[in-house]
């Protein structure tokens, strides 16, 4: 039976978080039952979103974990998740974005031992992606880069995965980035290290207004393709 371990980054979610905690758990089903523990990793929030952790992790003291950094780091709280994980598969999800159907699905993908890696993307064919135009068009052509200097054989990298526990660990050994980038990094180093990775639709909409400017992210890219390209050089492709 798969025993997962549910890592949600946090970061000033105080007014939203335990309203979304508990729809997930309430809409769980079945699944409920292979929920080993929720790891919220709050990360420098500057309201009081560890508060609302604490709470419930006081609601459901056996299965809510309340862990603190004290900076804001969306890389390092998803590392610091994975290598905090006791469950033998591991599933990164968002606030705004812990799709139930992935959940369940990715169980499903490990139970029957088809992989080692699963990666939920926005770009998959089956997916129902409903945010606004800038952030798919942001998504579109920054997988375009990681193909065109990785030679990246998958759709995307960004959001929902789920890992076999001791694999997501090997690969956080390994990685060298933090922030944003980090969630890209251990796709490319599951590629590059040999582990079988699959993708899956998922369904993703907005709930939170979001700022996104093209001209302030596409600049950055340049950089995040140099800590790429270091990390990835430790470990030829693959022929």
């Amino acid at each position: 039976m798969v025993s997962c371990s549910i890592v949600i980054p946090v970061h000033n979610e105080a007014e939203n978080l335990q309203v979304l905690i508990k729809q997930f758990l309430d809409k769980l089903g079945s699944s409920r039952q292979n929920v080993h523990e929720v790891l919220l990793m709050e990360n420098g929030s500057t309201d009081n979103t560890l508060q609302v952790c604490k709470r419930l992790e006081e609601k459901w003291p056996d299965l809510v974990v309340a862990h603190k950094l004290p900076f804001p780091s969306y890389g390092e709280a998803v590392k610091q998740g994975i290598m905090s994980a006791s469950g033998n598969v591991v599933c990164v999800l968002e606030c705004d974005a812990m799709d139930i159907s992935f959940f369940a699905s990715s169980l499903e993908v490990f139970e029957e031992n088809q992989a080692d890696f699963v990666v939920g993307s926005k770009q998959h064919p089956e997916s129902h992606d409903m945010r606004p135009f800038k952030r798919r068009m942001l998504t579109y052509l920054f997988n375009c880069y990681l193909k065109i200097f990785f030679k990246f054989p998958g759709s995307d990298t960004h959001g929902l995965k789920a890992i076999r526990t001791d694999t997501a660990k090997t690969i956080c050994e390994a990685a060298i980035t933090g922030g944003e980038v980090f969630q890209t990094e251990i796709v490319l180093l599951a590629h590059r290290m040999g582990f079988k990775v699959v993708e899956m639709p998922i369904n993703l909409s907005e709930v939170r207004n979001t700022k996104v400017s093209i001209h302030r992210r596409l600049p950055k890219v340049m950089s995040i393709i140099k800590e790429l390209k270091q990390s990835l050089s430790r470990f030829p492709e693959k022929n």
